[in-house]
């Protein structure tokens, strides 16, 4: 893997934890892809898919060849809770990531499948 990251629509752009050339932003490549766009574009490529979509999640339950997807389960939460939840929680995330396929990003637990 080489440590990219695939940020869906449904995550802010504009944050301070994305400002690195390792997030590349569905909005920038094609702002209308499909869910099947950015699940192919981020298998073709070895980025990890950074979303709130329930779509991915599910997807990924029923497929056989996967990008690596981290799935924040927060609900609705202001910018400023979310960048608190990222800096009690991202350190660790990624450093699951390597040997996780999935991670569900919940509010007070990190789930893991391998």
């Amino acid at each position: 893997m080489n440590g990219s990251f695939l940020v869906d629509v449904n995550l802010p752009k504009h944050f301070n934890f994305f400002n690195d050339h390792r997030y590349v932003f569905v909005s920038d490549i094609n702002l209308q892809m499909t869910d099947s766009e950015i699940w192919d574009y981020a298998f073709k490529n070895e980025l990890v898919i950074l979303t709130k979509d329930t779509d991915f999640y599910n997807r990924f339950l029923v497929s056989k060849n996967t990008p690596k997807i981290i799935y924040f389960q927060l609900g609705n939460c202001s910018l400023k809770q979310l960048h608190q939840y990222f800096n009690d929680n991202w350190v660790k995330i990624q450093s699951e990531i390597e040997n996780s396929k999935l991670i569900i990003a919940k509010k007070y637990h990190i789930e893991c499948i391998r």
